[in-house]
């Protein structure tokens, strides 16, 4: 009876730091470094993401808009007409 008992402490003890983690642990570990490696990677490079964002969503200057500033005409294309609708309000 003892031996059984001796023999069954040695297999637990071999088991060993890994075979002792509850399954997933490992996976959940991987998963939150892979996360934290992905944020400090993306922090590092934002002013690079910043500056081609900027680029991209930059709306480019009308053609023949020019400015007093610049020596142009602004008035020559006249003045902007706009007619706003307003929905008539529903009949109660």
């Amino acid at each position: 009876m003892s031996e059984r008992r001796n023999h069954n402490g040695d297999e637990e003890s071999r088991r060993g730091f890994w075979a002792t983690l509850p399954r997933g642990t490992i996976t959940r570990v991987f998963v939150l470094l892979a996360l934290l490696a992905a944020v400090v990677v993306l922090q590092r490079k934002a002013s690079a993401i910043a500056g081609c964002m900027n680029q991209t969503f930059m709306l480019p200057q009308p053609r023949g808009a020019g400015t007093a500033a610049d020596g142009g005409d602004v008035s020559a294309r006249g003045p902007i007409r706009v007619r706003v609708q307003v929905p008539e309000a529903a009949t109660r």
